[in-house]
């Protein structure tokens, strides 16, 4: 067995270069730019805006993920104000626990290159503004928990699958490490921590390092789980299930079927590894262990795959390169030569994340065709400048027939553009600090309520904090308990949703409300003064 001395400081120095300059990339700009679904933007910036006025997750407000997903934000907001650039010191607050996670797991396991390797692409994973799966230039930073998810499940999956290959006994800190990251992923979104347990399950089969030493591994595990199922954790077990019984899961069998062919390409690589593997081990060159764990492993990341937003895109099982390179370079025949290829896998989805980052960083310092929001707390927030006039046509009524070719030109891949949501909540902003209505909780019967952070309003109470298909309609007592407002919008993030709201709630708002405002793109209702 060969042994591995990569030194943790020249680890570090080689790395945190450029993650350094991921980092100044992403926070040097003085706007946040989104280009595409801003309102799931907003919906991070609208969970941290809960949690900042002491709001309980899972009690004053529901949502199915964790408030791991939010509590980067928060701290964002503690360190740098009430702005849209929380978000991104979050996002780089989580990029340095991934740098700090791998590079303590990545030091004991592989030589200094293909460990900074690692360290630098799942830095960049939580850091980049696109999501995995996603044009590089679909500036969303919508579900960031997707990508907070794959960094630090492929430096667990590392950390179970790999042995360290020192002497320095430090099989605590492994542990450590991996019982913080298995708990860090329940806070984060569940499916990435039943991944992290079915990994854990097949490491306590296949990897010696792990096996061999039983109990303390168990005992973590048993506390994390207890933990997972504990009463204090009932409300958000009780909000995860209220999404799955409103059809949050995706169990069609032809969906993803389809899904895996139609991104053939990645798909077959993975494959190849597993029959690699296999053929090694019937060859006699590798363990039964090899081609077990390597299937695991694409077969968890496939389930976690499906259940996101994305198609296609799998970084955690990148770590299958790592997992082959780390048995073939242990040879004493020509294939030891062979394994620095592997890295070629991921070394590209390293590229990307850094593409998609300079390609952020160099979008947001032009700001010749970008439109800004100069008021409320999305102040800094940019958008794309489009042509006018659009959303004009379609309130006034009269269309005319170039229109048709007008909406079709921008090919969208949602309901609204970013600028045409921008321009629609600005709108709504506007006109609740016109002077004529005092603050108050205001409910929106949208995908996302973004106008108690927008405003800095005490965010109102017993609603979902994201709602739309797979979410549960909740009590009309629950969700206007605190609402002096109700904006119904014309022009919604998903129009299914608003029209499957508005029936569901239309007897508790004709007798608790009163149409007072109706714009170009919102419906205002007011509560009637109490005597």
């Amino acid at each position: 067995m060969s042994s591995v001395r990569t030194s943790p400081v020249h680890l570090v120095l080689v790395s945190v270069l450029p993650v350094g300059l991921a980092i100044w990339a992403m926070l040097s700009p003085d706007v946040v730019l989104s280009n595409d679904m801003t309102w799931d933007f907003v919906y991070n910036l609208s969970g941290a805006w809960h949690l900042w006025n002491g709001q309980v997750m899972h009690g004053d407000f529901h949502d199915p993920l964790g408030f791991l997903s939010f509590f980067p934000t928060l701290l964002g907001f503690k360190l740098v104000g009430l702005t849209p650039a929380a978000f991104l010191v979050g996002a780089c607050l989580v990029s340095l626990v991934a740098f700090l996670t791998a590079t303590l797991a990545a030091m004991r396991r592989l030589p200094l290159v293909p460990a900074a390797c690692f360290v630098v692409f799942v830095s960049l994973l939580a850091l980049r503004p696109a999501n995995v799966g996603e044009s590089l230039t679909a500036y969303t930073f919508a579900m960031s928990y997707n990508r907070y998810g794959w960094s630090l499940l492929a430096v667990l999956t590392l950390i179970l699958f790999i042995p360290p290959r020192d002497n320095r006994r430090l099989e605590l800190l492994d542990m450590a490490i991996a019982g913080l990251l298995l708990t860090a992923l329940f806070y984060l979104k569940i499916t990435y921590f039943a991944a992290g347990l079915a990994l854990a399950g097949l490491a306590a089969i296949v990897s010696p390092h792990v096996r061999h030493r039983p109990a303390a591994p168990m005992i973590i595990l048993t506390v994390i789980v207890l933990n997972a199922v504990a009463p204090w954790n009932h409300a958000y077990q009780a909000d995860i299930f209220d999404a799955v019984e409103a059809g949050a899961v995706r169990s069609k069998l032809t969906f993803h079927t389809n899904n895996f062919f139609t991104n053939v390409e990645a798909s077959a690589a993975y494959v190849a590894a597993i029959l690699f593997s296999a053929w090694l081990w019937w060859g006699g060159q590798a363990s039964p262990r090899l081609p077990i764990a390597v299937a695991g492993i694409f077969a968890v990341a496939l389930f976690v795959l499906s259940q996101n937003h994305q198609t296609h895109g799998l970084p955690a099982a990148i770590v299958i390169a790592f997992l082959l390179y780390d048995h073939l370079r242990r040879r004493s025949d020509a294939m030891a030569s062979a394994a620095p290829v592997l890295m070629i896998f991921p070394l590209f989805v390293m590229m990307a994340s850094a593409i998609s980052i300079w390609a952020y960083h160099m979008r947001a310092q032009d700001k010749s065709d970008l439109q800004l929001v100069a008021q409320t707390n999305l102040k800094g927030l940019a958008v794309p400048i489009e042509r006018s006039g659009l959303l004009d046509a379609f309130a006034a009524g009269k269309p005319g027939h170039a229109l048709l070719n007008w909406s079709r030109a921008l090919q969208p891949h949602v309901e609204l553009t970013a600028t045409e949501y921008v321009d629609t909540i600005i709108e709504a902003a506007d006109l609740l600090t016109d002077g004529q209505h005092r603050p108050g909780g205001i409910v929106v019967l949208d995908q996302v309520n973004p106008f108690p952070f927008m405003l800095g309003w005490v965010p109102p109470r017993g609603g979902n904090l994201w709602s739309a298909t797979g979410a549960p309609i909740r009590p009309a007592n629950e969700v206007f308990r605190d609402a002096e407002y109700v904006l119904v919008p014309k022009f919604s993030t998903e129009a299914a949703w608003t029209e499957r709201a508005v029936k569901a709630y239309t007897e508790h708002l004709s007798k608790h409300y009163t149409k007072v405002e109706d714009t170009r793109s919102w419906t205002l209702l007011s509560r009637p003064p109490r005597t």
